[in-house]
C-alpha cells in the first residue's frame, strides 16, 4: 500500500514498485534447488526405502522453504524503486537516482495497453500484463501489473486500455490503417521503456496509482466513467 507523508499543495505519495526484484527471484530458485536437494538427502537418510515418497516429500518441504524466503526477502530486500509524488512532479526513482520525471502541472500524455503473460510458473495461463505510460517531451514513467482478466475489466480505465500484439500483419496504407500504425508505434515506443525501465507494482498498488492519477490530476487524466 502506498505511504502518506507530510501534506504539501499536491500531497505527497510513493508507491513502491519492483517487490519481487531480481534478487527475489534468484533467492527463490536456489532455496528451491538446495531445499529439495537436502530435504532428499535427510529423508533418504531416515527412510532409504521411500523411493518417490521420499521424492515427493522433498519437493514439498522445498515448496514450503521457498515460500518462507519469499516472504522474507520481499519484506527485508527492498527493490529501492518507487514512484514518488512531491508537489507538482511525479518520478520514478532508484535509490537517490532519478529513472523518470513527469511535470504534473503542464500536459501529460496516458497510454494504456495489454497483452496475455507469457507462461510463468507464479503466473496463471490467460493472465494479462496490463500497463500505463505517462508521456511528456519523450519522457516515460511506466508502471504494471500482473493481473487475471476479471480483476482487468475492475480496473480503473480498463475501456482505454489498447490490447498490444507484438507482432502485426501490414495492410492497405488507408487512412484508417495510418492511424492504426502511428497508435501502435506509440504503443510499441511505451512497450520498450516498460521492458528497460518499467516499474512493477501489486495488482492493489497498481489499482490505487491510477485513482490517484485520476483524482488528483484532472487536466489531463481521463475520467473513470
Amino acid at each position: 500500500m502506498p505511504m502518506l507523508n507530510a501534506p504539501d499543495k499536491v500531497p505527497n505519495i510513493e508507491f513502491e514498485v519492483d517487490r519481487e526484484h531480481s534478487g527475489v527471484r534468484m533467492v527463490g530458485c536456489v532455496t528451491f534447488i538446495v531445499g529439495a536437494l537436502a530435504s532428499y538427502l535427510l529423508i533418504s537418510s531416515i527412510f532409504p526405502q521411500g523411493g518417490l515418497i521420499t521424492i515427493g516429500a522433498a519437493l514439498i518441504v522445498a515448496v514450503f522453504l521457498t515460500y518462507g524466503a519469499d516472504y522474507l526477502t520481499k519484506t527485508y530486500w527492498p527493490s529501492n524503486r518507487a514512484i514518488q509524488f512531491a508537489g507538482d512532479m511525479i518520478r520514478l526513482v532508484s535509490g537517490s537516482k532519478v529513472q523518470g520525471a513527469i511535470d504534473a502541472a503542464q500536459n501529460v500524455n496516458l497510454l494504456m495497453w495489454h497483452f496475455e503473460a507469457k507462461r510463468h510458473p507464479r503466473v496463471p495461463k490467460g493472465w494479462y500484463v496490463v500497463a500505463n505510460a505517462l508521456e511528456q517531451d519523450g519522457e516515460y514513467i511506466v508502471t504494471y501489473s500482473i493481473v487475471s482478466p476479471t480483476d482487468f475489466e475492475a480496473l480503473p480505465l480498463s475501456r482505454l486500455s489498447l490490447q498490444y500484439q507484438r507482432k502485426k500483419k501490414r495492410k492497405n496504407e488507408d487512412g484508417r490503417d495510418l492511424r492504426e500504425a502511428g497508435n501502435y508505434r506509440r504503443l510499441a515506443q511505451a512497450e520498450f521503456h516498460r521492458g528497460e525501465l518499467g516499474a512493477e507494482m501489486s495488482q492493489e498498488d497498481y489499482h490505487a496509482y491510477l485513482d490517484y492519477l485520476a483524482d488528483t490530476y484532472t487536466s489531463w487524466m481521463p475520467k473513470d466513467k
